[in-house]
């Protein structure tokens, strides 16, 4: 069996499949406000934990519903890379519910003020706590994993490798291509349409 980076070299998936999705945003909507948030943007878009946590009222369109995210993990010596993700429309309802989006653009002291104003390390703590809830467990069961099944799910439905790409803030393609390289039954799943 060959493996690839979404698989341990025991075998073990590092992605969510489709039911550990869907067990996972269930879980999601029964937490607090700013982990059930936290946990569904990172669901939605499959952004680093680290991005998720720099965004600010501002980066969000409510027109357009899209979010406006600083892509991490790139060049040092180039400047800032941003990219604009689609979010739902009932999701962005429910930033602006929770957090009045739309209008609060700083806080006291004028500073801006980002939705969630927890650390990295608690937010990683939060996508582990929807992911035990929703009784998904392993090396998958991480915000990795679930920023991994964003990507395997987008070329299990014929997202063109360009814009995976783009959704999830790769500069170099050969991050992409793992995407590509999906096995198990997700594979069956794909090639069972041809036979």
């Amino acid at each position: 069996m060959k493996i690839n980076a979404l698989y341990t070299s025991s075998g073990e998936r590092k992605y969510l499949n489709a039911e550990e999705r869907e067990a996972f945003k269930r879980s999601a909507l029964s937490m607090p406000p700013h982990i059930r948030t936290y946990g569904l943007f990172i669901y939605y878009t499959g952004v680093r934990t680290s991005e998720a946590l720099e965004v600010t009222p501002e980066r969000l369109n409510f027109e357009d519903n899209t979010v406006l995210i600083r892509t991490l993990k790139q060049n040092p010596d180039k400047p800032d890379k941003y990219r604009v993700l689609d979010l739902p429309d009932t999701f962005l309802f429910s930033l602006e519910s929770e957090y009045k989006a739309k209008t609060k653009k700083q806080n006291k002291r004028g500073h801006k003020v980002r939705l969630w104003p927890f650390t990295d390390r608690s937010g990683q703590n939060y996508i582990k706590q929807i992911m035990n809830e929703a009784g998904i467990e392993g090396v998958k069961a991480t915000a990795r994993g679930l920023r991994h099944s964003v990507g395997v799910m987008m070329a299990m439905n014929k997202t063109p490798m360009n814009v995976i790409s783009d959704v999830l803030g790769h500069e170099n393609p050969k991050n992409t291509l793992i995407y590509m390289e999906i096995m198990g039954a997700e594979r069956r799943e794909l090639m069972s349409a041809i036979w």
